[in-house]
């Protein structure tokens, strides 16, 4: 066993030895209304009427489907707002409302009417853990629940080079969630995407589902101590399993939860069904309430095939935690247990990922993050058997990154970040740094201005990129329109190609009426002889 392999079990080890360490006492939470009010590419910003009870560290959350989602780790503070980084891959905008859980204390007496704080503990997947605890104020659950979304975007491309052809893409998305449907423990989600080209429409009337990809498509019943999924799904406790066509079961005891899947992949091409790609397995997992925070961890053993035969085969591990107020720690890894040699299928114990990240807030305006990932090519030996021959060797990539973000002073907000990547054979590591400087309301102007560096050097490059943006949010119909410019200086191999070009962008963003919003991006790239430009515009309907 390498010094690798040893190194993750001896994470494990720690990890599961802490499980029994946990306790938890009882809180009182009650839900304290913001809004998104500025997103920037580091931080998304929320305003309160107040931020009594919110602190650095806290998890700001985001209902969806009647449940609480984590979505920003606080990093920044002021008397009426806030800013962070977001957690996972929501979909923020400005306007959407977010909730903080604020502590109630055990002497005053609680409101008459107090809303369900639901939490989807499963939900968080990241370094940034909620710091929730149990007993929540409940109220029976209402009736049944509907609602959604409808997106239609256009995006064209046009050019003054010679020969190149401007195109034209359509997409089309529909989100659709039901709860408690007919007032039980069923509901359904739904999210899908329909996209075409405008020159190849004859050939998608011909057949409209190779444009349309279905990536969620679930009928789920959530009772007491058991979960149901039916469908294709992606599970929260396994989700770098990918969506599942078929059947998730899981139940609940005490701290414990476990679950089994049978289904089978998307088709790799079209996200299809494909019943070719059958895979089963199962998970356990445990979620410790902590004093100042929540510790969870998930063990799974998974076996896909292609045609029946057995096309990977693995054990997946993950843990989330922040057992400390300012510290936050999340791990993932797989270990592949099968392998074909000269065709004859062989037990394997091979690590083929792993990924850590932590985040550490020593004082309320300064945070460091820290992550390395280490990761070899996944290898399915019977829907890939094509490509074994030339897969020579399945090197490990390794990258390390680390960052600070730090807020000087009030409204203004300090980014940087270095990353570190090699892997055996590269003739120098690729090496990159970068800085941003953000303000809010600047003097006079009232608007909020990023100024950034990026400096990249790898295997066969080394450039710079400079850039500033500058955005005015103006409270009518939370309207937000930005504008920015970015200048690339690219070095390629030695005999010292450059690529010199200029981007400008403009965007704009309003609520037309109550649930409708509408959004307009340009983007500009000018070199020497050359000039592309993209239009995005987009509507956005919530139900």
């Amino acid at each position: 066993m390498n010094r690798q392999i040893r190194g993750a079990f001896f994470l494990i080890l720690v990890v599961v030895s802490s499980f029994n360490a946990a306790h938890s006492r009882e809180r009182r939470l009650q839900k304290k209304v913001g809004t998104v009010s500025f997103i920037t590419p580091q931080n998304i910003y929320l305003r309160f009427g107040n931020t009594d009870g919110i602190a650095v560290g806290d998890t700001i959350f985001f209902e969806s489907r009647g449940k609480l989602v984590p979505a920003v780790a606080i990093k920044y503070m002021s008397t009426q707002s806030c800013a962070g980084e977001k957690i996972g891959n929501l979909e923020l905008k400005v306007g959407d409302k977010m909730f903080a859980l604020v502590k109630v204390e055990a002497s005053k007496a609680l409101p008459q009417k107090m809303t369900e704080v639901k939490l989807d503990t499963n939900s968080v997947q990241t370094n940034a853990s909620p710091q929730v605890e149990e007993n929540f104020v409940q109220t029976p659950l209402s009736s049944s629940r509907f609602y959604g979304g409808v997106s239609a975007s256009s995006y064209s491309n046009f050019s003054n080079y010679t020969g190149s052809s401007n195109i034209q893409r359509w997409n089309y998305s529909v989100s659709l969630n039901a709860e408690s449907i007919a007032g039980t423990s069923v509901y359904f989600s739904n999210y899908m995407n329909f996209s075409y080209v405008n020159s190849e429409w004859q050939d998608v009337k011909s057949s409209l589902f190779n444009n349309l990809r279905i990536y969620d498509l679930t009928l789920g019943y959530k009772g007491s101590g058991f979960d149901f999924w039916f469908g294709r799904h992606i599970n929260n406790h396994i989700s770098d399993v990918g969506p599942v066509d078929g059947l998730q079961m899981e139940k609940h005891f005490g701290s414990y939860s476990a679950g089994g899947v049978v289904g089978s992949r998307p088709d790799f091409g079209d996200m299809a069904f494909n019943s070719k790609l059958f895979e089963f397995g199962g998970y356990l997992n445990r979620t410790d309430t902590l004093s100042s925070g929540l510790m969870e961890n998930t063990i799974a053993v998974f076996q896909q095939n292609n045609d029946m035969r057995t096309d990977r085969r693995f054990i997946y591990f993950q843990h989330n935690s922040n057992l400390f107020n300012n510290l936050n720690f999340f791990l993932s890894m797989e270990v592949d247990l099968f392998k074909l040699q000269n065709n004859l299928p062989k037990n394997d114990f091979s690590l083929t990922n792993l990924f850590f990240s932590t985040q550490y807030y020593p004082v309320g305006n300064l945070s460091f993050n820290l992550s390395y990932d280490a990761r070899k090519n996944v290898i399915y030996y019977q829907t890939f058997g094509s490509l074994l021959d030339s897969l020579f060797q399945n090197e490990l990539r390794q990258g390390l990154r680390i960052g600070i973000n730090w807020m000087p002073f009030s409204g203004m907000f300090v980014n940087l970040g270095a990353g570190y990547g090699f892997q055996k054979g590269d003739v120098r590591p690729s090496r990159n740094i970068n800085i941003s400087i953000t303000q809010t309301e600047i003097p006079l102007l009232m608007i909020s201005g990023t100024i950034s560096y990026n400096r990249i050097l790898s295997n066969y490059l080394d450039g710079s990129i400079y850039g500033i943006r500058f955005s005015k949010y103006l409270p009518f119909n939370f309207t937000t329109v930005s504008a920015g410019y970015s200048r690339i200086n690219y070095s390629f191999g030695n005999g010292g190609n450059n690529l010199i070009q200029n981007t400008a962008t403009v965007e704009a963003s309003t609520r037309i009426f109550d649930r409708l919003f509408f959004n307009l991006y340009y983007e500009g790239i000018f070199s020497n002889k050359t000039t592309y430009g993209s239009l995005i515009g987009g509507l956005n309907f919530r139900f």
